[in-house]
């Protein structure tokens, strides 16, 4: 007997019989059946009859259980099998964060990084179910949101459960507050989209779009426009805390606390919310407390931010022929801010290896002609909170910048009328600064890129440190002399700060394809260690890897404290175990490391420091590339090699490019799997190429992953690391086709990956949403085709156009076309949009639907007039006349 075809057992289905529906009667077919699109990676079968290690099958089953037993069908109900994801290679990706990846002995020995389950929340009820059940079952719990800090603070320690609050999105706008509520899993892409339609802008936020709000105050919340408006915790109004056992909390800026009151809650006084702790034999937590506090007292859900009018950026870049000299002119700033002229949102000194390396990378986005890419100007100004004003718009004269400038200053002010007071006065600055016209505006428009010179690594790590700022002067030259001690070079950021303090980044750039990877992974501790030691510096994130030091980031007595309450509020270590307040390391190994890790970071940067002993780290760095690193040589750095040629960049140059992926996640934000269903797919699609180039075969999830992808290009087109997302996603492809030659296999994949596409087209979040799409506004214009005659030519940019124009196979012209000349499921490849043209009656429906419109100004769809044979006779005798 055979067997129901995929497309039968779903939907009911035969692929003839669906694809001849209309578009939206295949999305009622197929919507219902298929929920989530998590739904592919096993074939929507309940944890139990899943294939996955038994442990994973036993906490999957015994999680949906009491979900299903206590958060009933609440609105998740019919997704929540799909939100408990027990996949192998989904799992997997869990295992790192923004970091350069570690190898197996950080991810697998030392530490269980890969957890054995990953639960989506969709409210606070299941994360509340989700908690309890940890506790009660003795699980681990690892809180995850979009994994963009570096030091392993969202990364499994035990194994375990992942929970991911991607699907805590949500987004209120309370304008005549001056307020925006953040889901702890909205991303800043978005957050920055909705308040600017609104004409507001965040106070402050970090420079990765990518990242997550409530993420960013949990680690500390120093970023963009700090010197201005200052840290994340000055403009957080409330915060929203579910603890360990489940209690859900709400901490208020002026010390009130709302807490459960039965079936209600109740709002306490300051005084009242202290008694309230302390009847429970708990220290009293305060808002300041969640700020840098890293997920160990529990979830934060939502946070409830300070919002101020969206004003226009005025930028000014200052070179200077010493590092002491710009440092003497950001003493100058520091000193007139709120005098002599307004006080900037800005002040940040940078090397001038960091912006040398910075022209590097813009070089190589210039010299690609492998696609329409817009300059890095254009695309920050299709930014709606990006306008940007450079020094001539101010009335400032700029010069152009020497080759080799030493140090760079850079000062900006939210407001013109601002910087045009600053624009009349920047030559007084000391140390003869010179400044910078267009490159001015380039860096502020690419302030959110800050690790695009990973390309050039292909890794990039970093020392995050605050320290006084008077410290600064002191500390550089002693840093950058470490970092030549072990063979490297450094790339110093420094962010001052309103309240006299700095954050100090040493970056620099490494290759984990090589042994000598881990002479580099030292030097960034070591560079903590100098600070801490001699210039009253102190971690900025401690994460797992730097859990060691919470005695020198927080103090004795309030590490001691904090150590205290996190015993009362989490006996048994189930949330965040092993961040933030400690190693907790695997085996002999890992107790041994654990003891020795502050003396040995000591040692390292005495070495690395010392002109007597860094010869030591030199000798042993050719010793050590003998040796493969974790990335055991997957991909290539950016050069002569692998550059992109005049007629395109090569399917394989594009594979070996995969592992300058930054993790940022900003790929994700403008994905429409992830926004339907918080799948990381580019991310993953990205890693995935990473380990084919390594020679790693795509399996089954690998598969799925490339038939979800829609080749739309938006990860191509915000990738900060210069991956050229479409042509290695081709490469997989072919490689994927060629494992599955059988004609059985090909026509259920091809069924499979038409129900994926039809589903994902038929959800209400991808279409109204993503592509912000509202259908049923355009259905009356519905005049007569004439059969068999193509009065009009609808003409559709493709992937060769690049991702600036091409279609994005979203499906939104199919479902308004009054004539259904627009097909989906037509072409060879299924996630293609056709059109009959004889069909179209050139009324431009889709022309003006199409999103990708939308954002490039009508070069994805354009719909012209038939040529007739008059034109082309006309055509044929103007070429006659030419060549004469």
């Amino acid at each position: 007997m055979t067997q129901p075809s995929f497309l039968e057992r779903v939907a009911g289905q035969s692929l003839d019989a669906f694809t001849a529906l209309t578009h939206e009667q295949r999305a009622a077919a197929v919507r219902t059946a298929i929920p989530d699109l998590h739904t592919f990676f096993d074939d929507g079968r309940a944890p139990a009859g899943r294939e996955a290690p038994r442990r994973t099958l036993e906490l999957a089953a015994s999680l949906l259980a009491v979900l299903s037993a206590e958060a009933g069908d609440d609105g998740g109900g019919h997704t929540r099998d799909a939100r408990i994801v027990t996949d192998a290679l989904l799992r997997r990706e869990a295992d790192r964060d923004q970091n350069v990846y570690l190898g197996r002995l950080f991810t697998r020995t030392l530490t269980r990084a890969v957890p054995d389950l990953i639960f989506q929340p969709a409210h606070r009820a299941e994360v509340v179910t989700a908690l309890r059940w940890g506790r009660t079952y003795g699980v681990p719990v690892t809180l995850r949101g979009a994994a963009s800090t570096a030091m392993g603070g969202s990364v499994p320690n035990d194994g375990g459960l992942t929970l991911d609050l991607s699907r805590l999105d949500e987004i209120e706008i309370l304008a005549a507050d001056g307020v925006c509520v953040v889901g702890a899993g909205a991303r800043l892409r978005t957050v920055h989209q909705r308040l600017a339609e609104r004409g507001l802008a965040l106070r402050v936020y970090p420079s990765n779009l990518g990242g997550t709000l409530a993420g960013w105050f949990a680690t500390g919340g120093i970023g963009m426009n700090a010197f201005g408006n200052g840290r994340a915790l000055d403009s957080v109004r409330a915060a929203d805390l579910v603890l360990p056992d489940g209690e859900h909390l709400r901490f208020h800026d002026d010390g009130r606390l709302d807490v459960p009151d039965g079936r209600h809650r109740k709002s306490l006084a300051p005084a009242e919310a202290a008694a309230w702790f302390t009847a429970r034999g708990l220290s009293p937590i305060t808002l300041r407390d969640l700020a840098g506090s890293e997920g160990v007292f529990g979830v934060l859900l939502h946070l409830a931010v300070r919002v101020e009018p969206l004003r226009e950026i005025g930028a000014f870049l200052m070179s200077f022929e010493t590092r002491e000299a710009a440092l003497d002119a950001a003493d100058w700033v520091l000193s007139g801010a709120g005098s002599r002229f307004p006080r900037p949102a800005n002040l940040k000194l940078f090397s001038g290896s960091h912006l040398h390396h910075t022209r590097r990378v813009w070089r190589d986005e210039d010299a690609r002609t492998w696609k329409e890419r817009p300059s890095a100007l254009s695309s920050g100004a299709r930014l709606p909170w990006t306008r940007i004003a450079g020094p001539a718009e101010l009335g400032a004269e700029a010069a152009p910048d020497r080759e080799h400038a030493a140090a760079y200053l850079f000062v900006d002010f939210l407001g013109l009328d601002e910087a045009r007071t600053f624009a009349a006065v920047w030559q007084e600055a000391p140390g003869a600064p010179r400044l910078l016209g267009e490159e001015s505006v380039r860096f502020a428009a690419e302030r959110f890129k800050p690790q695009q010179t990973k390309r050039l690594g292909p890794g990039l790590l970093a020392a995050e440190i605050v320290m006084p700022a008077a410290q600064v002067r002191t500390f550089l030259p002693r840093a950058e002399a470490l970092a030549r001690g072990a063979g490297n070079a450094l790339d110093a950021e420094v962010y001052f700060l309103a309240d006299g303090e700095a954050l100090v980044i040493g970056g620099y750039l490494t290759d984990h394809r090589s042994g000598a990877f881990a002479i580099d992974l030292m030097i960034a501790p070591a560079l903590v260690d100098l600070a801490m030691n001699a210039h009253g510096g102190r971690p900025y994130v401690l994460g797992r890897w730097q859990s060691a030091w919470a005695d020198r980031q927080l103090g004795r007595e309030r590490a001691a404290a904090t150590r205290a309450l996190k015993a009362k509020l989490d006996p048994a270590g189930i949330v965040n175990r092993g961040v933030r307040l400690g190693l907790r390391l695997h085996g002999a190994l890992g107790a041994m490391l654990t003891a020795t890790f502050v003396p040995s970071v000591t040692a390292m940067r005495v070495i690395y420091g010392s002109a007597a002993l860094s010869w030591l780290a030199r000798l042993a760095r050719p010793i050590a590339a003998i040796f493969p690193g974790p990335a055991r040589g997957r991909g290539e750095p950016v050069g002569a090699a692998h550059a992109p040629a005049a007629d395109g960049v090569t399917p394989q140059a594009a594979s070996a490019r995969a592992l300058n992926c930054v993790n940022c996640g900003e790929c994700n934000t403008v994905c429409p799997v992830f926004v339907d269903s918080k799948i990381r797919l580019p991310q993953m699609l990205t890693h995935l190429g990473e380990a084919h180039h390594a020679g790693e075969a795509i399996g089954e999830s690998g598969r799925t992953l490339l038939d979800l992808c829609m080749r739309c290009g938006n990860c191509e087109e915000v990738c900060q690391a210069g991956i050229p997302h479409l042509p290695l996603y081709e490469h997989m492809q072919r490689a994927a086709d060629a494992a599955e030659p059988a004609p059985a296999a090909r026509a259920d994949r091809r069924e499979r990956h038409v129900a994926l596409l039809a589903a994902l087209r038929a959800s209400p979040r991808y279409t109204r949403e993503f592509l912000n799409v509202r259908p049923g506004a355009y259905l009356k214009r519905a005049p007569a085709a004439l059969p068999g005659v193509a009065r009009y030519l609808l003409l559709r940019a493709e992937n060769d156009a690049g991702p600036a124009a091409t279609c994005i196979h979203c499906g939104a012209c199919v479902a308004v076309c009054p004539t259904f000349a627009n097909r989906e499921f037509d072409g060879e490849d299924p996630r293609s949009i056709t059109t009959l043209q004889e069909r179209c009656i050139g009324c431009g429906t889709c022309v003006e639907v199409c999103p990708a419109n939308e954002l490039n100004g009508g070069q994805t769809l354009r719909v012209i007039e038939a040529p007739t044979r008059d034109w082309f006779v006309a055509l044929d005798e103007l070429e006659r006349e030419t060549a004469r």
